[in-house]
């Protein structure tokens, strides 16, 4: 597997891509956050607020999480392969879209399943510690471990989940086994890279969210149009990704390594 990848390399492909293809993806982050902005208009989200104060009921609050999870996830699968289809043609193949989607949103549940379960072991074995500690420690030096201590794990995770949902825009159909596996792997070998888009993301999503609390008043253009931005930022970090899953075992995949023609050819192809 090669060892070292540049964040310029991947980052200035990824954006030949899109920008090759921007046309289709446009069209296919715009049909989607029409859909999630659909989504989000037949629920009246302080009304839900008022009757789960009222009520006490959390119920209808649990199942709207869950269905809003579920769309996201949905969401999620077809912009993966989506990517997967135009890696392949640059026309849209709605059978290919549609069987790749069903497996990504197949898989995309199970891992987010095997994450909740590590997160929720994690958790409690940290809850165990810091039960410990809060009789030897004040409470701020023990907030500040607690930050200290997460910080690069929570960073780790980011890249690994990354990966895993990069990897699932691979044509074929990889086990799921494989797939973390090879994601552990990537996240160890290719972290340079990947932890400098991690932070591009972060702080998206900080400008983001302000924008998101500032316009706050169930504006259906406005919903429409920060959800358009997600999903096309979304598509572009998937795609940076993949880009590394693919660049990293390039090499390794090879019997020889490449003249210099050969790689010429090879990193023109990857840039289209």
């Amino acid at each position: 597997m090669q060892k070292k990848i540049s964040f310029p390399l991947t980052f200035t492909q990824t954006r030949n891509f899109i920008r090759n293809r921007i046309t289709q993806f446009t069209l296919v982050s715009l049909t989607l956050a029409l859909f999630y902005a659909f989504f989000n208009s037949f629920f009246d989200k302080q009304n839900l607020a008022e009757q789960i104060y009222v009520s006490r009921n959390l119920t209808n609050y649990i199942l709207f999480m869950m269905l809003t999870l579920l769309i996201s996830i949905i969401l999620k699968a077809i912009s993966i392969a989506t990517i997967s289809n135009f890696y392949i043609s640059d026309k849209l193949n709605l059978n290919l879209l549609l069987s790749k989607a069903l497996s990504n949103t197949l898989k995309i549940i199970l891992f987010y399943l095997i994450i909740g379960a590590f997160i929720f072991f994690i958790l409690f074995m940290l809850s165990i510690v810091l039960i410990i500690l809060t009789l030897l420690l004040p409470k701020e030096l023990i907030f500040i471990l607690i930050f200290l201590v997460l910080l690069i794990p929570i960073l780790i995770l980011i890249i690994f989940c990354n990966f895993f949902l990069a990897s699932l825009v691979e044509p074929s159909q990889n086990n799921i086994l494989d797939s973390l596996s090879l994601s552990i792997q990537l996240s160890k070998t290719q972290w340079r890279p990947a932890i400098l888009m991690v932070l591009i993301c972060l702080a998206f999503v900080m400008v983001f969210a302000q924008l998101a609390i500032a316009f706050d008043n169930d504006n259906f253009i406005l919903d429409t149009l920060f959800s358009f931005c997600s999903i096309f930022f979304d598509i572009f970090v998937t795609s940076f990704f993949y880009r590394l899953y693919t660049l990293a075992n390039t090499t390794s995949n090879s019997a020889a390594p490449p003249n210099n023609d050969d790689k010429n050819k090879e990193d023109h192809k990857l840039i289209l």
